[in-house]
């Protein structure tokens, strides 16, 4: 329902001109990292873009959105030639995937980009979702169903915020520089 009011009070059209010279696009990231047109009647993996080369591209190009145009509801903006890619999202424009336990590296957006994984920059937030430090925007969300891969390894305090983590057999403690960020 707030969705639908959200998107009725946009008024933009995908593939618009702009000054004559620049074709805007706008997008929509969801909480499990995939990528959509925003005015899609459906959000689901059918309606997903899947093709790895171009979401290497359009999150090699993310940036905050510094054009002026759209910036409340669009804060993001992925920049491709005469293209603006304005970008809105669930929560977090970077969403980490899948773990690669070998290199523990995270993907991101189901592309091939990767973040270096440090467990020390975990943090869970009181919403319940799993957070990791991010060389773009401070930090991003890591996606539900990898979240609970890692939620057996923390240790919890009184209060139920995680303190520590048990990584491959070490115990790290949690800097939680992320809430600082917020």
């Amino acid at each position: 329902m707030q969705l639908t009011r959200f998107l009725s009070r946009l008024s933009y059209v995908q593939g618009q001109y702009y000054n004559g010279k620049v074709r805007e696009y706008f997008y929509y990231i969801d909480h499990e990292g995939q990528l959509f047109l925003h005015d899609s009647k459906m959000y689901n993996f059918t309606t997903c873009f899947k093709d790895k080369r171009f979401l290497t591209f359009f999150f090699r190009n993310l940036k905050i959105n510094d054009v002026k145009r759209y910036g409340e509801e669009f804060p993001y903006l992925s920049v491709c030639g005469n293209e603006l890619n304005f970008v809105s999202c669930d929560d977090k424009p970077i969403v980490y995937t899948k773990w690669n336990e070998d290199n523990d590296t995270f993907q991101i957006n189901w592309s091939n980009r990767q973040q270096k994984i440090n467990p020390a920059n975990l943090f869970m937030l009181e919403n319940g979702r799993l957070y990791h430090s991010s060389t773009f925007d401070n930090y991003g969300l890591v996606r539900s169903s990898l979240a609970d891969k890692f939620f057996p390894m923390f240790l919890f305090d009184d209060e139920g915020q995680p303190t520590h983590i048990n990584w491959k057999g070490k115990l790290i403690k949690l800097d939680n520089v992320i809430p600082k960020h917020l």
